[in-house]
């Protein structure tokens, strides 16, 4: 936890016996989960920011069934698996990040969100290797140029918070959907399809490599289906009957991912 610093002051956090605190007296206690609020009140934008308990949950269902591997097969390629140290950015439930703790093992890894319904089950379901934190991606709780890797899947950020914890020379990997993301499913919610926009290059950044990755998605109808369906942007366009008509026949489709790596200027 040595990369940590508190969000009210930037002043380092050690531990006590109640959780972190900095010399200032600002104490932070760690939840019986294991985890860290590192989000103060005055930083949220609402009661509860974030995705809702019920999109996490759907999530992890899905996620655990298996069906994004080829996804972390690709990037457990392209991420030194001896990298010191690791933040994942917009953790949600712990998926990928469960996924660094195994082909990093050796790593400092934080793990942050701002939803704290996301990091309770994210930390409940831990292992040994990471320090998971409610936080905001806009004012990350981690002192100047203290991670070798950030891997950002599907989360906002700030192009200079992300340059200001980063290491020279440390890289940034971004995942974002691909052109055939669940193309079906769109066709069969929207009237016109709309590309997803390619990533920019983040400011302080030079791009040094790229990858996509494409695999079927055959999934069966009940409750992955439904699964599937809340877990994604899709849960708020969807008609009752429509959500019902596609989680009983099940999904036929495509993942199709883009991956970006970075490295800081």
């Amino acid at each position: 936890m040595k990369a940590l610093i508190c969000p009210l002051c930037s002043l380092p956090l050690q531990q006590n016996v109640q959780g972190l605190a900095c010399v200032k007296g600002h104490q932070f206690d760690r939840a019986k989960e294991g985890y860290f609020n590192l989000l103060p009140v005055h930083h949220k934008n609402s009661r509860e920011p974030g995705d809702a308990k019920q999109q996490l949950i759907a999530r992890r269902a899905f996620l655990t069934a298996g069906y994004f591997l080829p996804l972390v097969d690709e990037l457990n390629r392209l991420i030194d698996k001896d990298v010191a140290s690791v933040l994942d950015i917009g953790c949600g439930e712990g998926y990928f990040t469960r996924a660094l703790e195994k082909h990093c093992d050796k790593a400092d890894i934080y793990s942050v969100d701002i939803a704290k319904a996301g990091v309770r089950l994210a930390a409940k379901n831990r292992l040994a290797g990471a320090t998971y934190c409610v936080a905001s991606s806009y004012l990350l709780p981690l002192a100047d140029e203290s991670i070798d890797l950030i891997l950002r899947i599907y989360a906002p950020s700030k192009d200079e918070e992300l340059v200001r914890v980063l290491k020279p020379g440390g890289k940034l990997i971004i995942v974002t959907p691909g052109e055939q993301h669940l193309m079906a499913l769109r066709k069969k919610i929207y009237q016109t399809i709309r590309p997803h926009s390619k990533p920019r290059i983040p400011e302080g950044y030079s791009e040094v490599n790229q990858a996509c990755v494409s695999f079927p998605l055959e999934i069966p109808a009940g409750d992955l289906s439904r699964a599937l369906l809340a877990m994604t942007p899709f849960a708020w366009k969807l008609t009752p009957e429509l959500a019902e008509k596609i989680s009983n026949t099940g999904v036929r489709d495509e993942a199709d991912f883009q991956i970006n790596v970075y490295i800081k200027k």
